[in-house]
């Protein structure tokens, strides 16, 4: 079987979109869980932001015309991250992911980045042998967590957080996030928060003590909670409380939060308010990195 390897063009997002349902899909017949429901044109935005930012890191595999898999990295202040890696079932096998993998780490190896990560469910044993084949271990396992505000706890208040401001896009809000991600994740992502800062179904609240920026917590109007971070422990559970009353007020009725296992205080919260866990997955990386009890997780392409 000959197999056609090239960088993605703007031509294949739709036919990258259907890889990665496809895949999903059979993967979740497999664990038995629902099928996944993501809406090409609602993904399209982060397909776009993929594609103007990867820098050479968005690889597709071609089988006699057919678009048979792809993977895409992203490269942040010395951090390389495999946002995807999806090849269709009837090409799974047959080394495709492999040599995708192989082609897309060449950005690490151009752009000399320090940790090399990626993300993947914890059943996935396939993919968690190809990472670790290629130096990438499994660290720090990530619990997919939901709740619904017909079996969730509202009468729970917690201490109040810090003084809060909805922010903005502007250099000034961009740096201070900044700041906040070098000290939590060990790498600053300027232009994936000016993504977020943009995107109309996202809301960016900056906590500060005093005049210094001391935390982030990004809502979707989905129920969406993350990326948040902040850079003392003391405050995970005042504004991840706050994070989920202020959608409760918003009549928001399902929320979604992916939250390291490390990060104790919010497991417990997000358990007192009535959460599950829905599935666990692992941060995979070359080295350890980053205070993942101060944070919560973003869509997982992000991190």
């Amino acid at each position: 079987m000959k197999v056609n390897y090239r960088l993605a063009e703007e031509r294949d997002l739709e036919g990258a979109h259907h890889i990665m349902v496809e895949a999903l899909d059979q993967f979740a017949l497999q664990m038995g869980r629902p099928l996944v429901e993501v809406d090409f044109e609602d993904y399209l935005p982060l397909w776009h932001h993929f594609s103007a930012t990867s820098d050479e890191g968005f690889w597709v595999a071609e089988v006699r015309g057919k678009l048979a898999g792809f993977a895409c990295s992203i490269v942040r202040d010395g951090l390389w991250f495999l946002s995807h890696l999806m090849v269709l079932p009837e090409f799974q096998g047959q080394g495709i992911g492999g040599e995708l993998l192989a082609r897309t780490l060449q950005g690490a190896q151009r752009e000399e980045a320090k940790i090399i990560a990626t993300y993947a469910d914890a059943s996935n044993w396939p993919s968690i042998s190809l990472y670790a084949r290629h130096g990438m271990f499994p660290r720090v396992p990530v619990l997919r967590m939901r709740g619904s505000i017909v079996s969730m706890r509202l009468d729970q208040r917690e201490v109040e957080p810090p003084e809060f401001q909805v922010a903005g896009l502007s250099e000034e809000t961009v740096a201070a996030l900044g700041e906040i991600d070098e000290k939590i994740r060990g790498a600053r992502r300027h232009i994936d928060h000016r993504y977020w800062l943009g995107a109309p179904e996202m809301r960016c609240y900056l906590f500060r003590e005093g005049k210094r920026a001391i935390a982030y917590a990004y809502l979707s109007v989905e129920g969406h909670i993350g990326p948040l971070a902040t850079l003392k422990g003391e405050h995970i559970r005042p504004i991840l409380g706050f994070a989920i009353d202020r959608l409760s007020d918003q009549g928001v009725d399902t929320f979604i939060v992916r939250v390291p296992g490390i990060n104790t205080e919010a497991v417990s919260l997000l358990y007192e308010r009535g959460f599950t866990i829905q599935e666990m997955h692992l941060l995979i990386s070359s080295l350890p990195f980053g205070r993942w009890e101060n944070y919560i997780i973003s869509r997982p392409s992000l991190l």
